[in-house]
């Protein structure tokens, strides 16, 4: 979850963090990618997002361009960093190079660093994570002739067509599987695929 907390000072660092603190800047001086991507690598998301509090700005700049280099990495770190150093980092970006970020990340978080940025950035994120979802609604609806196998093949989540709105909200929030829903795909008793709801119609 991401944190709401100020910037520290740097007397409150511990001996660890502030070892890591220097070894990124040496790094950074003498621009060793190569080094501080081993460095990233050893690294768990919630100890980078807390030196990224001490990072000044072009070296915030300099590390997240190397962490981009993994989608993965970038989602990991997206879900620990201090809203204000998101909305920092992310400003700037393309929004299809942001819709790419959030591809791995959980829901919620991806809610919540939309509502950090501007509404039409923020817009055109979320059209670009939509296009995702509906093109793979077309690689399931050609795989398996309105089948669940198609559905079960893929990234998707899936509920009966008797599933009441509340019910299928409930399911969605506590689903650890379904990270990245935007649509909600309706089968029949037999599994048959019925319909396509949209998350945003679902909640109005």
């Amino acid at each position: 979850m991401m944190s709401t907390h100020p910037m520290g000072s740097s007397s409150m660092l511990g001996t660890e963090v502030a070892v890591l603190l220097d070894t990124f800047r040496r790094f950074i001086r003498r621009k060793a990618n190569a080094n501080l991507r081993r460095l990233i690598e050893k690294i768990h998301a919630a100890d980078l997002a807390l030196l990224f509090r001490y990072f000044n700005e072009p070296e915030k700049s300099f590390v997240f361009a190397l962490i981009r280099e993994s989608e993965e990495v970038t989602g990991e770190l997206l879900s620990e960093l201090d809203e204000s150093i998101i909305s920092e980092l992310l400003s700037p970006l393309e929004p299809a190079d942001v819709a790419a970020m959030l591809s791995d990340i959980g829901s919620d978080d991806v809610a919540d660093i939309l509502n950090l940025l501007e509404d039409e950035k923020a817009q055109a994120i979320l059209e670009t994570l939509q296009k995702k979802e509906s093109e793979e609604l077309e690689e399931l609806m050609a795989y398996a002739e309105d089948s669940a196998g198609g559905i079960m093949s893929l990234d998707v989540f899936s509920l009966p067509e008797s599933t009441k709105a509340m019910d299928a909200i409930t399911a969605i929030q506590s689903s650890e599987e379904a990270e990245m829903v935007f649509y909600l795909y309706v089968t029949d008793k037999e599994f048959h695929l019925t319909g396509v709801v949209s998350l945003r119609d679902l909640v109005t």
